[in-house]
């Protein structure tokens, strides 16, 4: 069973294998839906039909992410390239997977790459870039960055913006 929180982890895994350094994320939680938007600057080749089970330019046995992203979402997705910047964006039912933070978004930052992930809800919006946890001593990669992982988390969902 894939949730909501483990296709945005996909969509990641995604752009990283697709060879991104840089991938942003945006997902917006509204009304029983979220939407999911991926950015990167991943370069490496799109097959004809990047939805279909197994289609994958990586190698055999590949090709599984975004066939799941596409049932999960209905169909409700779209994958494309322009200049140095591939996105891909999607729709869902909202399952409450991504109401605890915390556990929705670890295996995210625990990548050590450059990620970036804004999260929209009615009450406002957050963002959490690996760069800022570098600083703050919370990246997810030892018991103690995870801690701190986990407090700079709350401390944004009490925050007046979001919370």
């Amino acid at each position: 069973m894939h949730d909501t929180a483990s296709l945005v982890l996909e969509s990641v895994m995604n752009s990283l294998e697709a060879g991104a350094s840089d991938v942003s994320v945006r997902i917006e939680i509204r009304d029983g839906r979220i939407s999911v938007r991926t950015e990167d600057n991943g370069n490496a080749p799109m097959s004809s039909d990047p939805f279909r089970q197994g289609s994958s330019t990586k190698g055999e046995g590949r090709g599984c992410g975004l066939s799941i992203i596409y049932r999960k979402s209905n169909g409700r997705c779209r994958l494309t390239r322009g200049g140095n910047q591939t996105v891909l964006s999607f729709t869902a039912e909202d399952d409450g997977s991504l109401d605890d933070l915390q556990s929705a978004l670890l295996p995210i930052f625990n990548l050590d790459k450059a990620i970036t992930v804004s999260i929209i809800r009615s009450s406002g919006e957050i963002s959490i870039s690996a760069s800022e946890l570098e600083k703050r001593g919370a990246v997810p990669d030892c018991a103690r960055g995870i801690s701190a992982f986990r407090a700079y988390i709350t401390e944004l969902e009490k925050g007046e913006i979001y919370g």
